[in-house]
């Protein structure tokens, strides 16, 4: 017969990413959220706006519409605001009562989603510059 192993007392159950991403930012100071959440709204933004101007201007400087060029900055902006208030909602929160607020899974996969797609961003602009440089 064998001989079977009991399990142990002090076994951590397994934790996923994300859960434990969300335990690492609730660790962090206040501050440090806030900065998370600017940043990452600022990502999100910038690769939106690189989308936008990449698509739409890809025109000589004297065939740019400036009014299409204002309404989109202003969009743009806009876009930007709602991510930082949507960061701010989910790492910092609207309470100042006297137990913190609980970071969630939801603030993990914010910052874990701009994150990936800043390096995506990182790797698009690399490959376009190499592709800038080695046209003739």
């Amino acid at each position: 017969m064998s001989k079977r192993k009991r399990a142990s007392a002090n076994a951590a159950p397994k934790i996923d990413l994300l859960t434990r991403l969300a335990t690492w930012l609730g660790k962090r100071s206040r501050p440090l959220r806030i900065v998370l959440a600017a940043l990452a709204a600022l990502i999100l933004t910038a690769v939106i706006a690189l989308l936008l101007f990449s698509v739409f201007f890809r025109a000589r400087a004297d065939q740019i519409d400036v009014a299409l060029a204002n309404a989109l900055l202003l969009g743009t902006a806009i876009i930007g605001a709602a991510f930082y208030w949507l960061g701010w909602r989910l790492m910092v929160g609207f309470e100042f009562s006297e137990t913190p607020l609980q970071i969630g899974k939801a603030a993990a996969l914010y910052v874990l989603f701009s994150a990936l797609l800043a390096l995506g961003a990182l790797i698009w602009s690399l490959v376009s510059l190499a592709e800038a440089f080695s046209a003739p």
